[in-house]
């Protein structure tokens, strides 16, 4: 017989209102762009037999191109390994973990996609606080990735086991959201770069008056 933990014991041992998961509506990416998969190798036959960027732009794009291709990756994986645990009865703490680390190498992959673009253009992706999108991805990634000085400093909830949780909508911490709709527009806004920089002899027509 399989036991079936309280609400109270979840939300505690799991992740804050994980007894109040139960359905998510994640898009399916993984046909999007059929290239995403392929883009790295791409940009390197296109550079080779067709045309090739100047230092620096050329290590620009081809870490650009390295995050968005694993970004659009670890969303599928996220994707499946969320819909698993919430198959599974939303019960289980191993299939809790493998979503929330797919989300968070999600969000690193998407954000540091976005940093070398705007460091390559000599950029913003967002202003502070603007509460776009871009914005609160970095939060969201950077609550991750500092975990240990937001337990330290307690900028998690009391007894929040992690700065980042699933609900029905999508990512949350104590300020910052991301719905699952909004992490396939981020997935779109680098896939539009990706096939634009993946061929560096007509990128420079795609992207307008870019500077690569």
């Amino acid at each position: 017989m399989t036991i079936q933990y309280s609400a109270e014991i979840l939300d505690k041992h799991i992740a804050p209102g994980v007894s109040a998961f139960t359905t998510a509506e994640i898009p399916d990416m993984t046909g999007h762009d059929p290239e995403s998969s392929h883009w790295l190798a791409n940009f390197f036959l296109n550079s080779v037999f067709r045309a090739s960027f100047s230092p620096p732009m050329r290590a620009y794009a081809f870490n650009f191109l390295r995050r968005a291709q694993f970004a659009f990756a670890e969303h599928a994986r996220a994707r499946t390994s969320t819909l698993a645990f919430l198959n599974r009865g939303g019960q289980s703490i191993e299939r809790y973990a493998e979503a929330l680390f797919h989300w968070e190498c999600f969000l690193g992959q998407s954000w540091h996609g976005y940093a070398l673009l705007v460091t390559a253009w000599d950029g913003k992706a967002f202003e502070k606080g603007d509460g776009s999108v871009e914005q609160r991805l970095n939060a969201l990634y950077n609550q991750m990735k500092h975990v240990e000085s937001r337990i330290e400093n307690g900028q998690m909830p009391s007894e929040a086991t992690v700065p980042v949780w699933l609900e029905n909508e999508g990512l949350r911490s104590g300020d910052a959201t991301l719905t699952f709709a909004e992490t396939a527009d981020v997935l779109k806004d680098l896939a539009r770069y990706a096939t634009a920089l993946m061929d560096p002899k007509t990128a420079r027509a795609k992207l307008g008056a870019r500077d690569v």
